[in-house]
């Protein structure tokens, strides 16, 4: 059963509407984000919390204030810190909003280093950034605009994510890793798939390891360097993940959710469902029910 898949299915922009806005909240609308990635840029200003952003090769404990910046096919993910709350706005936008044409030297000069699949921000951008204000003004005016979403916001909008931009390379926020560096990160895509895929049969460590072509060993500790948590770990996120999708848009017993999501008996699913959302399977259901916000901030890892 393929709910799923670690790059995203969800059309985060459109041709006529190249952005969506999310306010997101961990863990009471979602208990993770899974490691994925998109073809989006992905802006986000934490509101209130904690939480443990991952991105490429950063892994960084961000707080109230502070800015995250996820680069285009970035992979990423975000986790509570320490059983913490977050609560976090996103704008999630094609390259269209600030590429003009793609022969101008502004964008050869520039905003080309964006997309360069060597090229991240640094994490996170903190009220100590010489241009934190700006940048922090800059991105409210752009959470405003996404908000009221319309032609003549989206005007606005551009001219403040081109100034986000500016700002970031005045600043040199914009870095660049070797390629060896992003080597961990990047030989873990096709197992991430894998799992994504294939979520609801059952998954050994044996099989990953052949997926990857690596020994079972060292298939291991490379997954963990490159995400922070075991492939085991990973995959229960991910049922956990469908099975939320499943408990909110279906009327299925929690039995036939565990089954489909892969879960083996009823009382690990339980208990795993437990660990990541704070809730029973029942309890969940209830509250996302009447969450009415939830079905955006579920859009967002679609």
């Amino acid at each position: 059963m393929d709910l799923v898949s670690v790059k995203e299915k969800k059309q985060h922009s459109s041709l006529y509407v190249p952005y969506s806005y999310y306010a997101c909240m961990i863990p009471d609308y979602i208990p993770v984000v899974p490691l994925h990635w998109h073809n989006e840029f992905e802006i986000s200003f934490i509101s209130d919390g904690t939480g443990i952003f991952r991105s490429g090769n950063q892994s960084v404990i961000a707080r109230a204030g502070d800015i995250i910046i996820i680069l285009p096919n970035m992979l990423h993910s975000i986790y509570p810190y320490d059983e913490k709350r977050l609560s976090y706005d996103t704008i999630l936008f094609n390259q269209s909003m600030i590429y003009g044409t793609c022969d101008d030297r502004c964008y050869t000069e520039c905003l080309s280093l964006f997309c360069s699949p060597d090229s991240f921000v640094k994490l996170p951008i903190t009220v100590d950034h010489p241009d934190y204000e700006i940048l922090k003004n800059s991105l409210q005016n752009v959470m405003t605009c996404a908000k009221a979403n319309n032609g003549q916001m989206d005007l606005f909008l551009k001219s403040e994510l081109l100034h986000i931009f500016w700002l970031l390379i005045s600043n040199n926020d914009l870095c660049h890793s070797s390629h060896n560096s992003a080597l961990p990160i990047n030989s873990i895509r096709p197992v991430l798939e894998y799992i994504r895929k294939n979520f609801s049969d059952d998954i050994s460590i044996k099989q990953l390891a052949q997926v990857s072509h690596l020994s079972k060993s060292y298939f291991m500790n490379l997954f963990r360097r490159a995400t922070g948590i075991s492939a085991i770990e990973y995959v229960n996120q991910i049922r956990i993940q469908a099975a939320c999708k499943l408990l909110n848009n279906t009327d299925i017993s929690s039995a036939e959710t565990a089954f489909t999501c892969g879960f083996q008996n009823l009382s690990n699913f339980n208990r795993q469902f437990r660990k990541f959302t704070g809730f029973s399977p029942i309890e969940y259901r209830k509250q996302m029910r009447n969450a009415p916000a939830f079905q955006n901030i579920s859009d967002h890892i679609t």
